[in-house]
């Protein structure tokens, strides 16, 4: 068991730093850097997205313990295609928020979005690994091969999730919240950073999306 730990942590840690890099890097930079200022409040929110997608994990590790048939199962990939709709749509509504002040039109909504963006980082972080890439299908089949049962896949996904934890996308949103904390220092340079970030939030929202399609 030692073995298939240390292979899937260093196989988090492989994913964390390609493919999985590429896919949140953008999103996160672009939301720390909006809405958390400051190496610390980046790296929390860090953090919670980590947290997030970890228990996405072990609910992967629950249905990696029913078995490969599950997995292949046309009712498993309608769902991820939901899934991923959810996810893009969550985060073009983020990216809306992001662009308007409470004062604006969109006022009352964006309010409680900007007061909850701690729990939207932790809710992104979960539905991003609730919509599994190719790479991260392939892990599921080697859990389910190797698992003797739900403890162990939960344990195995679980180590995963930790190495993917040991990513330079640590580092990027740390910087990316810095970076931020020195162009606040002028109303309107913040103001513009905002609404750059929250137009990215829109488009990769959106592309997101269009891989339903």
């Amino acid at each position: 068991m030692t073995e298939n730990l240390s292979y899937l942590f260093l196989s988090g840690i492989i994913l964390g730093s390609g493919p999985c890099l590429g896919f949140c890097a953008p999103f996160l930079i672009a939301y720390t850097a909006a809405h958390k200022a400051g190496w610390r409040a980046s790296f929390v929110s860090y953090g919670i997205f980590s947290c997030g997608r970890l228990l996405s994990y072990v609910l992967w590790g629950l249905v990696c313990a029913l078995g490969a048939a599950y997995l292949q199962s046309e009712t498993l990939l309608r769902y991820s295609k939901n899934i991923y709709l959810v996810l893009g749509c969550f985060i073009v509504v983020l990216g809306i928020a992001t662009c308007f002040s409470a004062k604006d039109l969109f006022g009352k909504a964006c309010q409680v979005l900007h007061q909850g963006n701690i729990r939207n980082v932790g809710i992104a972080g979960f539905l991003v690994g609730l919509s599994p890439c190719l790479p991260l299908w392939g892990i599921f089949n080697y859990v389910v091969l190797i698992a003797k049962g739900p403890a162990d896949a939960v344990v195995y996904l679980l180590a995963f999730g930790l190495g993917t934890v040991l990513s330079p996308l640590a580092l990027c949103v740390v910087f990316s919240g810095k970076f931020a904390q020195v162009l606040s220092t002028s109303p309107r340079t913040k103001a513009l950073l905002q609404y750059a970030c929250g137009a990215l939030l829109v488009f990769l929202g959106a592309q997101v999306i269009l891989r339903v399609f």
